[in-house]
């Protein structure tokens, strides 16, 4: 049942948010002494609950849909109960919660304000994934989130046994180098701007059929298609200037981000179903959105591949120079 329910709440999704945490950890090394290891894994464990949590939420309240997006997840397919699901995110939320016990103070709101975000994202009575501009706003603090997580809890060393743990990471928050600002500003830029509508191309017909407003309801694929490529370039564009600029240490994340950017724009112009005609004729609890689903993702994974080597970039330029 427990790997059941770590499927449904997407183990790519797991990874990345555990890499989120470690690069804010990583990029404000040069700044502080080396963190205790143990409170690195502890503040990790803490994050990832917490979006284990939230995403299973998700596949709870997206049942529907995701059968008619043709999801292959286990709750769409029938193999994981909804409300067992249920239970063991309200478990795991709590357990994110219990796990910041001796970590610095911020770091308790930092997981009480995912679980909140988590919460208004998918459930009653705001939804927020409902709407392009609430899904946009929910990624990005929740993204701003991890990489402060990780800088906290690094930074929390610096002070030690001077100061309380809540001065402790107040004063680490306002030392953090530039590097980690700018690579936390693109990251967030790039799982936003470039994921969001590469996620909602296989997503329209049950989009569509729960009555959301998405990127891709509202423009349809082939314009979603053409957003997602001019966002990525722009990200790139606006990254790389920022790294001239500010003459920070992000060359090999920007070079990452390039090559992301070229595998994005191949796999949006690659041919793939076109979900629009058909997105009112599906009924509802069957996975008829399964035929050219997967054509309709190639976009969403080249994003995501881009995304997990985007952070282990700096984990390997900053931990091992």
């Amino acid at each position: 049942m427990l790997l059941l329910c770590v499927a449904e709440a997407r183990p790519g999704v797991l990874a990345v948010s555990a890499l989120r945490y470690l690069s804010g950890m990583a990029l404000v090394l040069p700044a502080v002494p080396a963190p205790e290891p143990l409170k690195v894994v502890q503040g990790a464990t803490a994050w990832v609950l917490s979006i284990f949590a939230v995403y299973l939420f998700n596949g709870v309240t997206d049942v529907a849909e995701d059968r008619i997006n043709g999801s292959g997840r286990p709750i769409a397919r029938g193999d994981l109960d909804p409300r067992v699901a249920a239970v063991v995110a309200a478990a795991a939320g709590a357990l994110s919660l219990a796990a910041t016990a001796g970590l610095p103070h911020p770091m308790v709101w930092i997981i009480a304000a995912n679980l909140v975000l988590g919460f208004l994202y998918s459930g009653p009575p705001l939804s927020l994934k409902d709407s392009c501009g609430g899904t946009v706003a929910v990624l990005c603090l929740s993204g701003l989130l991890s990489y402060a997580g990780g800088a906290v809890v690094a930074g929390s060393a610096t002070y030690e046994g001077v100061a309380g743990s809540a001065t402790v990471s107040a004063v680490a928050m306002v030392q953090m180098p530039p590097s980690l600002l700018v690579f936390a500003a693109a990251a967030t830029c790039w799982m936003v701007l470039v994921g969001v509508p590469a996620k909602d191309l296989s997503d329209i017909p049950g989009d569509t059929a729960a009555g959301r407003r998405t990127l891709g309801v509202l423009i349809g694929e082939r314009r979603s298609r053409q957003v997602m490529i001019a966002a990525a370039l722009v990200v790139l564009a606006a990254f790389g200037l920022a790294v001239v600029l500010l003459e920070v240490p992000l060359v090999a994340v920007l070079a990452v981000m390039a090559a992301g950017v070229v595998a994005v724009a191949v796999a949006g112009t690659m041919p793939g179903a076109v979900t629009g005609r058909m997105a009112g004729t599906l009924a509802p609890g069957k996975r008829t959105g399964s035929a050219g689903r997967g054509a309709r993702r190639r976009p969403y994974r080249a994003f995501m591949l881009t995304q997990h080597l985007l952070h282990i970039t700096p984990l390997l330029t900053n931990i091992w120079p």
